[in-house]
């Protein structure tokens, strides 16, 4: 299949954020970059889309290939779209995330363009390539804002859930106690329900995630 285009035209590039609770604080995963641009950086896990592939199974496929890592649901976050974000070319950037359980997830291993691939602080990562510091940061934002204001870990922890895990899984990520218990929260906001026995409280998906937009990523 052949393509002619009259005028310049943006290329679409998609990532893969995956962050890990596991620890004391949030943890991504980063890859380091094998050839230029930005050789020996790090950068999250990604690479351009194809022209016959839903952005979402372009963002698990390069996952898989920088990785090793696969079997991981992906939901859209969010578009980077600055120019000058990348020297190759004007680039527009789908950002796909997911919260994961480092060792379910198995060993993650550079491969394909990757000379490396391990996790790292959210808050502490390595000198970054591209826009990635600053995409960081967003992510980090994200991920607070929904631990603050719904729920998180429902693909983590579901399909039911105690009320210390949810406590313990969003303590973790705000790196503090909360003045609102997310369980209280999630019934609330018809985020919970009862499970199939005492002290179980099952995941309610308010609305289905979308292949360009979900409501709750983490």
């Amino acid at each position: 299949m052949s393509f002619i285009y009259e005028y310049p035209r943006p290329s679409g590039t998609l990532d893969a954020a995956l962050i890990s609770l596991a620890d004391v604080k949030p943890m991504i995963m980063l890859i380091k970059r094998g050839h230029d641009p930005f050789a020996g950086q790090w950068a999250l896990p990604g690479g351009f889309l194809e022209m016959d592939e839903e952005p979402v199974d372009g963002a698990m496929r390069e996952l898989a290939e920088e990785t090793c890592l696969t079997g991981i649901v992906l939901r859209p976050l969010f578009a980077c779209g600055q120019t000058g974000r990348d020297p190759r070319g004007r680039t527009l950037t789908m950002v796909f995330g997911a919260l994961v359980d480092p060792i379910r997830c198995g060993e993650a291993k550079g491969s394909d363009d990757a000379a490396e691939a391990s996790w790292h602080f959210l808050d502490a990562p390595p000198p970054m390539a591209f826009d990635h510091g600053r995409v960081l940061r967003q992510i980090a934002s994200h991920l607070r804002w929904q631990a603050s204001t719904a729920l998180i870990g429902s693909c983590l922890l579901g399909p039911e859930t105690s009320e210390d895990a949810l406590i313990q899984l969003h303590r973790r990520a705000l790196g503090k106690h909360e003045i609102e218990s997310p369980l209280d929260r999630g019934i609330r906001l018809g985020l919970l329900e009862r499970g199939s026995a005492k002290g179980l409280w099952r995941f309610v998906s308010s609305s289905e995630p979308g292949p360009d937009w979900s409501p709750l990523v983490w």
